[in-house]
């Protein structure tokens, strides 16, 4: 009985729409599930966010660059939709929520609530922005049963599969910022998909932030990804920077894995896995 409670909590809780952080379950998703006796994405039966995803293309902002950030109230309680400002839309719609708030600058920090959100929009935002044959979920669930597997060699050739099937006009940049930023957002995707089947995060450490961290049962992944960069700049920068310290006394392998991705080909050009 708990551990439904807490899968219907993953998959469906999350809200919350004030400072005092109330948890609200979607209500639709919910007594869908209790009718099926099932635990699905029901929410997105009911429409795709199609505007949403042309007020994306419009903006010059991309997803990773909105969520997980903190923001005054009026910037996102504004009902009027805006190409230039999308991030109001969004939240009206439910797709974003308050996750947090620092009473002291009055802020509110908005993410995605719940799993089902989650793996709906940005399955949505991958399919969009990838143009790739594959899809992004299907490919995205075999890397985390990979991971889950203690198999990162597979996890790596998943990856550069789906990279690689990207068609060019999909990733074409004519300058290199704009080239870090494309592989900024696919790696953001890739492991926000990643987010429903296992455990990830952002480590923040006192001497920076390694780029992801993966978290099974069994394994902990580190990931620090680079562009046209040897993979081994990546290894030593974890070590460096002691991103695997908090898992110094963890009784499950630590992996740390840097990842280079070439302008050129598009895909996973180097890769280092050191135990």
């Amino acid at each position: 009985e708990e551990d439904m409670k807490h899968q219907l909590r993953l998959q469906y809780d999350g809200y919350h729409f004030s400072e005092r952080m109330t948890d609200v379950y979607n209500p639709f998703s919910l007594l869908k599930a209790f009718d099926n006796l099932a635990i699905r994405d029901f929410w997105f039966q009911t429409g795709t966010p199609s505007y949403l995803l042309r007020l994306l293309n419009h903006c010059e902002e991309n997803m990773n660059e909105l969520v997980g950030k903190y923001y005054d109230a009026q910037e996102f309680v504004d009902y009027k939709a805006d190409v230039e400002k999308p991030l109001p839309m969004i939240y009206q719609s439910g797709y974003l929520t308050i996750k947090g708030y620092d009473r002291d600058v009055r802020q509110f920090l908005l993410d995605f609530p719940n799993d089902e959100v989650t793996k709906g929009f940005i399955s949505l935002l991958s399919a969009d922005y990838f143009k790739s044959k594959e899809n992004a979920s299907s490919v995205v669930a075999q890397m985390a049963l990979a991971l889950k597997r203690g198999d990162p060699d597979r996890y790596r050739e998943l990856l550069t599969a789906f990279l690689a099937g990207i068609p060019y006009s999909a990733r074409r940049h004519e300058n290199e910022r704009e080239q870090e930023r494309y592989f900024q957002y696919t790696v953001y995707l890739i492991m926000r998909l990643m987010s429903v089947y296992t455990v990830y995060h952002e480590k923040q450490t006192s001497q920076g932030r390694a780029d992801f961290v993966i978290e099974t049962p069994k394994y902990v992944y580190i990931f620090e990804y680079k562009l046209d960069r040897p993979a081994v700049e990546a290894i030593e920068q974890i070590e460096r920077k002691g991103y695997a310290r908090e898992y110094g006394h963890d009784s499950r392998p630590v992996y740390r894995i840097g990842c280079t991705f070439s302008s050129e080909t598009g895909t996973v050009s180097d890769w280092v896995c050191e135990e």
